[in-house]
């Protein structure tokens, strides 16, 4: 596991191994590293099947993996994840927003708590 990057939990999927360059449908919760919650202003990923619930605080959307959709601290913590499984990472700042941040949602240098969940694989036409 890189440096800045430690696995919380992780529960195993049963489904097939997630690979890189796929979409899949995912569920993603954060929190800072007091516990909390970020809240999404708007869905992101591919952004006509994002949704997001429990106030802003769960985003679900379907999202290609690879380093432009996902930050760092994301695109390695999932490495051997299984469609099924989830998985809590705690991300150190310079594998997540860093010292810019994003303005009114996460503050700079922040140390980012982040539960993944994989819902399915996404073919498309």
């Amino acid at each position: 596991m890189r440096s800045g990057l430690k696995i919380l939990s992780d529960i195993p999927g049963k489904g097939m191994t997630i690979e890189r360059q796929h979409v899949y449908r995912i569920k993603l919760k954060m929190w800072l590293n007091k516990g909390e919650p970020v809240r999404w202003k708007r869905a992101w990923g591919l952004i006509d099947r994002a949704i997001l619930e429990d106030n802003g605080e769960t985003l679900i959307t379907d999202l290609r993996i690879d380093r432009e959709n996902l930050i760092n601290g994301i695109f390695y913590g999932i490495a051997g994840m299984c469609i099924g499984g989830s998985r809590t990472l705690k991300i150190s700042p310079h594998l997540a927003f860093g010292k810019r941040g994003i303005p009114d949602t996460v503050p700079e240098n922040a140390v980012i708590i982040a539960e993944i969940s994989f819902l399915e694989e996404r073919k498309f036409a």
